[in-house]
């Protein structure tokens, strides 16, 4: 314990405080089913086995959705990544688009009460009360075998293991990229709010990290991120083939140190595949979440494109000018005066506006129109906390996404796009557009290059 190196003086010779802590592991097996009760801190080192997807399983079949006491989700886009929600007095679940549920504490069903008690507390592992000896285990296992096999009850966005090897190492080699700085889809460590094992919460305290790799030095690091960890590489010389193989040493004040792997430290969004990095496992998310998801970014109202810009030859400039020559719009690309924070900082609040709606135009791959929905996310942020300077020249009521698509035709709809990290960013940027009593607003046109006769 740091603490006690500390202050070793002022003990009395002899004495040696130490933090013990007893924890154990009963593993139960029964044909194809096998089972671990943990208990004190077992389940940190139990985890890595189990199954990911047990507990909300569980959740989707014995939980009553009316009756929920505390919700913890994750986020892939937008100002906040992880979220707890207490429920006051047991309300029924309440789930935004762009959630992946990790964890429910809720009531049962009243008809299962008498199997597995009256609350259930559900994360990657269970915690249930039913009021029974331990010598009825083995019917309690049976009993959560059968449940399993029935049909959920409600539907939750969730991920789900990827277990396939060849998968496993498709996505590894692009994390791999992602880290050395050559793939366009960025890896970033961990928020570090808090965590789940099992059914707790760990919150993160004041910790000191270090990176190490065998054959290289160990090294402390100010700030965990990945400017840190590239500093790292280059500086150690790590092969790129063996960059997954660094750790990250973490000492926590007054607990035991640990590390963990480069993998489990970091998250990664594979686009166009529906697959995230997450505490070093691939998940896929699944078929609640991405309902839900391209439910709600259709629900984004889809304005008219005039029929000469359907399709633009250029670049976004190129619309720009027709768009205000031949449509009455007023361009603002550029205009830096439109909102301001701070001396020497440059903020442009959009491209083109008209009337009372603003205009962010871009075109390209998902990619580069996920920028513009970032730039517009974060005028929007501006806005919501007065941070403006100057009073707006615009009644704002509207705000309109106009992209262009690199595409051969315009997608049918915003649910169409094979990028979920586009889809999770418009769905981000439209939430907060509502909160604030804007309506969010898509324009589609298709762009294509000028030809070299078109440049001379």
């Amino acid at each position: 314990m740091p603490w006690v190196e500390i202050y070793a003086e002022f003990f009395p010779e002899g004495v040696d405080p130490l933090n013990r802590t007893y924890y154990a592991a009963y593993v139960l097996e029964k044909g194809l089913h096998c089972f671990v009760i943990t208990y004190g801190k077992s389940h940190f080192y139990v985890r890595p086995f189990c199954d990911h997807d047990f507990g909300i399983e569980m959740a989707k079949r014995v939980a009553d959705p009316d009756w929920i006491r505390q919700k913890s989700s994750k986020r892939f886009a937008g100002r906040r990544r992880k979220e707890i929600n207490a429920y006051i007095s047991n309300s029924a679940l309440e789930i935004e688009s762009g959630e992946s549920i990790d964890y429910l504490h809720a009531t049962l069903a009243d008809e299962l009460e008498e199997s597995f008690g009256k609350y259930g507390k559900f994360g990657s592992s269970i915690l249930i009360n039913p009021s029974i000896g331990k010598e009825d285990l083995g019917v309690l296992l049976d009993r959560i075998v059968s449940t399993l096999r029935e049909a959920s009850r409600f539907t939750l966005p969730r991920t789900t293991y990827i277990t396939d090897e060849n998968e496993i190492q498709k996505y590894d080699a692009r994390l791999r990229a992602s880290i050395l700085g050559r793939e366009p889809e960025q890896a970033e460590f961990s928020g570090a709010s808090h965590e789940i094992v099992g059914v707790d919460f760990v919150f993160s305290g004041n910790e000191d990290f270090s990176l190490y790799a065998r054959g290289h030095r160990k090294v402390a690091v100010d700030e965990l991120d990945m400017n840190s960890l590239r500093q790292y590489i280059r500086v150690q010389g790590v092969p790129s083939d063996k960059v997954l193989d660094i750790r990250v040493k973490v000492d926590r004040e007054g607990q035991k140190s640990y590390s963990r792997s480069l993998k489990a430290s970091l998250d990664f969004v594979v686009d166009g595949a529906n697959v995230t990095l997450a505490q070093g496992k691939w998940l896929r998310f699944n078929e609640d979440y991405l309902n839900q998801l391209n439910a709600q970014v259709d629900r984004i109202l889809i304005e008219e494109v005039e029929p000469d810009l359907l399709v633009i030859v250029g670049e976004e400039e190129d619309l720009n000018a027709a768009a205000t020559e031949r449509h009455g719009y007023t361009s603002a690309d550029k205009d830096f005066s439109k909102i301001k924070v701070g001396k020497g900082t440059l903020v442009e609040a959009w491209d083109l506006y008209r009337d009372t709606t603003a205009y962010a135009v871009k075109f390209g791959k998902s990619q580069k129109l996920g920028y513009v929905v970032d730039q517009a996310m974060n005028v929007l942020e501006i806005l919501r906390n007065n941070a403006n300077t100057v009073e707006l020249d615009i009644n704002l009521k509207a705000y309109t996404l106009w992209l262009g698509f690199d595409l051969v035709k315009v997608p049918e709809s915003l649910s169409a796009s094979k990028s979920i990290i586009l889809k999770q960013k418009i769905d981000a940027w439209a939430r907060q557009c509502r909160n604030m009593n804007i309506e969010p607003r898509i324009k589609m046109s298709l762009c294509r290059k000028k030809s070299r006769d078109q440049l001379v």
